[in-house]
């Protein structure tokens, strides 16, 4: 059973919410909220780069998997063999993975 308790409390001009969470244990959690309800020490998210988003799939290991470029148009002089070739997926190299990392920040654990 969980009971609510709550007080305000004023602080530099900024109204807070103190919130005191009795379990029926008589554990005390406290929690300050900002007035719009929201924990007052979260920090902002990272925003993702929705080209890279569409462009690169990150593997199990950390590592980036992308379509090969030269596939759309404008190839139709090339070899079976090479059109085959362009029709994998590759890895990206280490400068790639490094960028990329900073632009799908919750891609990979690693």
């Amino acid at each position: 059973m969980v009971f609510l308790i709550s007080t305000p409390l004023l602080s530099n001009y900024v109204s807070c919410i103190r919130r005191t969470v009795v379990n029926s244990t008589t554990n005390l959690i406290t929690k300050t909220l900002s007035p719009l309800g929201q924990s007052a020490r979260n920090m902002s998210k990272l925003k993702s780069h929705s080209g890279a988003k569409k462009r690169f799939m990150p593997t199990a290991n950390g590592n980036y998997k992308r379509w090969q470029v030269g596939l759309r148009h404008l190839n139709s002089g090339f070899s079976a063999e090479r059109t085959n070739r362009l029709s994998r997926t590759v890895f990206v190299d280490k400068t790639q993975k490094r960028m990329l990392r900073k632009a799908l920040p919750y891609s990979c654990s690693k």
